[in-house]
């Protein structure tokens, strides 16, 4: 039985090597129609794929060219991509589709890749070559959000990265940040060295290293005791580049407390020397802070300088990005608004200050129990 339909109807038949075929004129990305194939084991099979077809043509529908492989279409998305996420965000993605995605599904054709490819060939091939966790989740989440992409394209009918489950990476340690007496003893420690401003800003006001580098002298004002972080500086493509701060909330302007405020002021003393004719001192513009040569830092510096510091003074060693931490820890153990705290360094809500950087240290649990003991004696 040939099934022939009338013409524009698309048609259905049994080819000679026992698969059933459905055939049908549908719109082409780019312009255009062409006759598009699907096949099936059976003829009800093949008709539901003729359906589909016809469907696709009465919506208007168009279909991804039919040689269209995974790893033109990754290229295409890439270069998509570049102008609308960050830099560091665009190497991450190219990152994983050049050395992960495009040597084991790349040569897929676009329609034809399946669930049990990204499953099989992706996850559990990477799996076994030896990957880690979370090289095999940052894959997996690239491939999701190409497909997904395809998808608002109509090159692909659903994504199928999407009915994969990848394990989720076994949750690191957290490091308990900084007590008050190890803030303390910290600032007490760098005060003599030549960025004691720098550690100080980023004790007490919670900056990230991108922040912190790319802070310049107009962001100071002296006179409002005030900060304004308005931009990040970070290295992407080889380069030190400047963009915009990690979210929208991350641009703010805070107060300064004294001890900050004091820092800096002895710290901009200081730049008026630089390169200033004895007794001449000159206005600082620029950075805030800087290497010895003048130029800006690299933020990767900026933690290998944190360590050493902690070392050399015995100090027990914790992430440079504990003392965000231990910013907001300190001033929620203080019983501030969680709400000031998060406008204080720049989350984008309010669910991150509490349950992620909300370090609740022992002696804090301690003071709440014993004034509840206290409570219940009363």
């Amino acid at each position: 039985m040939s099934g022939q339909n009338a013409n524009g109807e698309g048609s259905v038949w049994l080819r000679t090597d026992g698969r059933w075929c459905a055939a049908a004129y549908v719109p082409v990305v780019g312009g255009g129609r062409r006759r598009v194939y699907g096949y099936g084991k059976t003829r009800q099979e093949a008709r539901r794929k003729l359906r589909e077809l016809l469907d696709k043509a009465e919506k208007n529908v168009p279909v991804a060219p039919a040689s269209l492989t995974v790893a033109t279409f990754l290229d295409e998305w890439l270069i998509y991509l570049k102008p609308h996420v960050r830099p560091s965000t665009w190497v991450g993605y190219e990152t994983n589709v050049r050395l992960h995605v495009v040597p084991r599904i790349g040569k897929k054709k676009l329609t034809a890749l399946s669930v049990r490819d990204v499953r099989e060939v992706l996850v559990d091939g990477m799996r076994s070559d030896g990957h880690g966790a979370r090289v095999i989740q940052y894959a997996h989440a690239t491939v999701r959000a190409a497909l997904e992409h395809a998808f608002r394209e109509e090159l692909v009918p659903r994504n199928v990265a999407k009915m994969v489950r990848v394990a989720r990476p076994a949750k690191q340690s957290t490091t308990e940040p900084m007590t008050v007496d190890e803030a303390k003893a910290f600032l007490r420690a760098v005060a003599p060295d030549r960025l004691a401003a720098m550690w100080t800003v980023l004790v007490m006001l919670g900056l990230r290293r991108s922040e912190v580098c790319a802070l310049e002298w107009e962001d100071v004002d002296f006179g409002a005791r005030s900060l304004r972080i308005a931009k990040s500086l970070h290295r992407t493509g080889g380069r030190l580049q400047e963009l915009p701060t990690k979210t929208r909330r991350s641009t703010r302007t805070v107060p300064l407390p004294g001890r900050v405020l004091y820092a800096l002021a002895a710290h901009h003393v200081t730049a008026q020397l630089v390169g200033a004719e004895p007794g001449r001192p000159t206005r600082p513009k620029g950075y805030v802070f800087v290497t010895r040569n003048g130029t800006p830092f690299d933020p990767a510096n900026i933690t290998h300088m944190f360590g050493d510091l902690c070392a050399e003074h015995g100090l027990r060693r914790v992430r440079l990005h504990d003392l965000r931490h231990t910013c907001v820890s300190l001033l929620l153990a203080l019983g501030i608004h969680p709400r000031v705290v998060m406008e204080i360094v720049g989350h984008s809500a309010i669910e991150m200050t509490m349950n992620v950087y909300g370090h609740v240290n022992l002696d804090t649990q301690r003071a709440a129990l014993d004034a509840l003991d206290d409570e219940m004696e009363a």
